[in-house]
């Protein structure tokens, strides 16, 4: 237990867990109060989670898994602090997909033509958002191009979220799929080291994953209504 509160890593993965889990509680009452709550059901649990079991491939790709295998990765701090990860990644997922996948994705759609043209830009916007932020990383002592590098996959699987979430209308797959995307690429790399993470197998797996879940993205946009959310 002295260890627990002598360590300084997990101190701060628990205030930051506990200040977004409130700030997203708070944006939703502000939601609710706002007569948006519709968009926070728990819609078509088996239909939405078989919509977006690719998103689910890509989250656990995301993992040094060729690293892992290979023993080129190392667990430094104590396994108790792995579980506290995986609520900081919740807590990350919950508050960044109301920001982003319902405040801001709702007023561009609200905003922008009704149109298919409006809801790809209300998707592209939303998702530039989402990327650009990570520039804040800079401030915290990551590289340029890490966080650039940051920046694009960010952009990219926040487009796939937010297709995934008009598709489903629900928002709690979605903040699972960026917890566990979270969660399986930084987990080895927070609490521990990682060598030669980008080998050549894992270079081939990705660009074909990356391929082949773009092409069903756009089916999925492709499946979308001019009004999704029924806004």
């Amino acid at each position: 237990m002295i260890e627990i509160i002598n360590n300084q890593l997990v101190s701060v993965m628990i205030q930051n867990s506990f200040l977004r889990i409130i700030l997203g509680i708070l944006f939703v009452i502000m939601l609710f109060r706002m007569g948006y709550g519709k968009l926070l059901k728990f819609n078509n649990p088996y239909k939405s989670l078989l919509i977006i079991i690719p998103g689910i491939i890509v989250a656990i790709n995301n993992f040094p898994i060729s690293a892992y295998f290979n023993g080129r990765t190392l667990l430094s701090e104590p396994i108790y602090t792995v579980f506290l990860f995986m609520i900081e990644c919740l807590s990350v997922g919950f508050f960044e997909e109301i920001i982003f996948r319902v405040i801001i994705l709702l007023f561009l759609l609200q905003k922008l033509p009704k149109t298919k043209k409006g809801v790809l830009l209300a998707i592209i916007i939303s998702s530039a958002v989402f990327g650009l932020i990570h520039v804040i990383n800079l401030f915290s002592g990551a590289s340029l191009s890490n966080t650039l590098l940051q920046v694009g996959y960010s952009f990219l699987v926040g487009m796939m979220w937010a297709v995934m979430y008009l598709k489903t209308n629900n928002l709690w797959f979605i903040v699972m799929l960026h917890a566990l995307y979270n969660f399986f690429g930084s987990v080895l790399f927070e609490l521990g080291t990682v060598t030669n993470r980008y080998d050549i197998f894992t270079i081939i797996i990705t660009s074909v994953l990356a391929i082949l879940v773009a092409i069903y993205s756009v089916k999925l946009f492709s499946e979308l209504s001019e009004r999704p959310l029924s806004i």
